[in-house]
């Protein structure tokens, strides 16, 4: 097997590759890429931790066919220090690889490509074109509040649901929640799928490069496809919790206030904090008032001005669960919608976005 490739054609594919690829895995396969020509003009690149996999059918000029697999990372460190526009590939005795750009040779340890997974098979789903940047920006908006907990797998990842006209994207850790809606013509899914946080990131990372993109769903698969990549995540298979039930319904008391400065203030609250002392906020007659205190460094206070409803309240918030929400919103104004002191606290933006997110008090 020999392939002759451009050096920015097949990073293109390495790039995608080299991340999924599982060095720390116990197979050792797990950590290598496959090539494998396809007839006299394209290159197959793919890569698969067994729960996430990545195909791309790349331009190259071949000289013979075949297959093998070399170390995902090493591979693409290699080719983007080659010093040529081209990168020549030969697969030589016992799988070594031959590689040379210009005049630099390298000879790499491979393994037989009949070692390596099968990878899922995208061809025949039903697939839908949607705009990236809003599925991108869904993902983004929900990321950071998945779970970490791999003991809580069910929450190690974000709900999808999707009518065909609306798609919705939900996730929790048990301590704070966030939800986003939008209008994004998505395969109708009777159920929601839970698709996991690795799979996310590497979502994330493909919807960069093009403003479209082709996604579809085939139990227990979820695929997306920009240009002449595709990628594979292997679905979470459990029950997502019924979110709605977190979601306050009709709080008693609404602040609206500006977004920026309340997101400033809890910044400065929180040097005064930490992970078992929250912050404190007291709302009454208009004026937020904002306060920590920490018996080995001291204490701080501080007063915003908002539009209150309701009666007089105290409750405490872990600041860094506030902050992260309030900085994936982008408008002005946001409102905190807000029960007991013992229940959970509903922010949103003021007007224009259906998104929303629910964090848990705190014990003052």
């Amino acid at each position: 097997m020999e392939f002759r490739i451009n050096k920015t054609e097949f990073l293109r594919g390495l790039r995608f590759a080299q991340s999924i690829a599982d060095r720390k895995s116990t197979m050792p396969m797990l950590a290598n890429v496959l090539l494998r020509t396809q007839g006299k003009s394209q290159l197959l690149v793919a890569a698969t931790d067994l729960n996430v996999s990545l195909t791309a059918e790349l331009k190259s000029h071949n000289a013979s066919e075949g297959a093998f697999t070399v170390g995902a990372k090493n591979l693409y460190e290699i080719i983007s220090s080659a010093p040529g526009e081209e990168v020549t590939l030969r697969k030589a005795d016992n799988h070594w690889a031959e590689i040379r750009s210009a005049k630099v040779a390298y000879r790499i340890v491979g393994m037989a490509d009949r070692d390596f997974p099968k990878v899922p098979e995208h061809k025949e789903a039903n697939f839908v074109e949607i705009e990236a940047g809003i599925l991108r920006e869904m993902i983004e908006r929900t990321l950071f509040s998945v779970c970490n907990d791999e003991t809580r797998f069910h929450l190690n990842g974000v709900l999808f649901e999707a009518t065909g006209e609306i798609s919705r994207m939900v996730s929790t850790d048990g301590h704070r929640l966030s939800k986003v809606e939008r209008r994004l013509a998505c395969p109708k899914l009777t159920s929601g799928v839970i698709i996991p946080k690795k799979g996310l990131l590497e979502m994330r990372r493909l919807l960069d490069s093009g403003d479209t993109c082709k996604l579809a769903v085939k139990t227990p698969y979820l695929f997306l496809v920009q240009g002449d990549i595709a990628l594979a995540v292997k679905l979470i298979d459990a029950q997502f919790p019924p979110y709605e039930q977190v979601v306050p319904k009709d709080p008693k008391r609404t602040l609206t206030i500006d977004r920026v400065r309340l997101i400033e203030a809890l910044r400065r609250a929180q040097l005064m904090s930490s992970e078992t002392r929250g912050v404190k906020l007291a709302i009454e007659s208009g004026v937020l008032t904002i306060t920590s205190d920490n018996p080995d460094l001291g204490e701080v206070r501080e007063e915003l001005e908002g539009e209150f409803k309701g009666d007089r309240i105290s409750i405490g918030f872990n600041p860094k669960y506030v902050v992260e929400l309030l900085s994936q919103m982008s408008s002005d104004q946001i409102t905190l919608g807000l029960s007991g002191e013992l229940d959970p606290g509903l922010f949103r933006p003021l007007a224009g976005d259906e998104y929303l997110g629910v964090v848990m008090p705190m014990r003052i």
